[in-house]
């Protein structure tokens, strides 16, 4: 599939709102809190394919960093324990480490390949900041060749606090899904500026959809989705559904996952949350 295919199927297919579909559920950090395991762990994303065949959940977000040695791993953190860093250490040191629930930390070989099993089940790639544009741009030029080694590209989208990273998304993966987060409530980008871009969506903290709510109608204008976090109250699936939202991501997918979906089904209710806007 090409990459302007790729990019319609997301946009129209799976990444689109329509009517009054509530938001699609991003289960953060693989699935994690239900039961306990380690997040960003191959047993987290297990358990988020478990949800995906069980439930219907769509897709799940995970954390990428590159290691001294130039290795790809999967983990949210760059400190690990002492002075053992994603970032600042080697691979096998890396390997050497046992997580609290048991886990090793995967590297993002190993979780694309057991991503792969269920190719339907959408992937949030998150690249956490690096030191420099240049290490970024290094970090991004070996994830998009893996992905592309490995056929992942289908099933990806590709985000990052860093706007250098996402622009570098856009220039090294052209057509690829690419998501700007930011938490930053005083100078986030604006859907116009995510636009001219070339991103796809953009990510914010519920703090600055909440102090800029105007801008989820101005994105959903522009063609854009949008991606409300963190979510762990059903008053926040309320509250995205009524300004219209495209996604909400949340560490608690089996919970909030079954309550937007009956929500979906009470159409008195959702025309009441889209006429109130709270």
């Amino acid at each position: 599939m090409n990459c302007k295919k790729i990019i319609l199927t997301l946009c129209l297919g799976l990444f689109a709102l329509t009517g009054f579909a509530q938001p699609h559920i991003l289960s953060h950090r693989g699935f994690y809190t239900n039961p306990k395991v380690d997040e960003n762990s191959i047993d987290a994303l297990r358990e988020a394919q478990r949800l995906h065949h069980d439930m219907g959940l769509e897709a799940c977000e995970f954390d990428v960093h590159m290691t001294a040695d130039g290795e790809l791993v999967v983990r949210h953190d760059n400190k690990i324990e002492g002075r053992l860093t994603c970032q600042g250490s080697k691979l096998a040191e890396i390997k050497a480490y046992t997580l609290p629930h048991g886990s090793k930390i995967p590297t993002l070989r190993e979780w694309f390949q057991q991503a792969k099993r269920t190719p339907k089940f959408k992937l949030a790639l998150e690249l956490k900041s690096h030191p420099t544009p240049a290490k970024e741009t290094e970090v991004v030029e070996k994830v998009v060749a893996l992905a592309r080694e490995m056929n992942m590209m289908d099933q990806l989208c590709f985000l990052s606090f860093s706007l250098h990273a996402c622009k570098e998304f856009v220039r090294l993966a052209p057509g690829s899904y690419v998501i700007l987060n930011s938490s930053n409530m005083n100078e986030p980008v604006t859907p116009a500026k995510a636009k001219e871009l070339g991103f796809a969506a953009i990510s914010y903290h519920l703090s600055v959809f909440m102090n800029h709510v105007k801008w989820i109608d101005e994105a959903n204008q522009l063609g854009l989705d949008t991606y409300l976090w963190m979510c762990e109250d059903p008053y926040l699936i309320d509250w995205a559904t009524a300004y219209g939202v495209t996604w909400i991501t949340t560490d608690y997918a089996d919970r909030m996952l079954p309550y937007a979906q009956q929500l979906a089904k009470d159409r008195k209710r959702l025309k009441k949350l889209r006429k109130s806007r709270f």
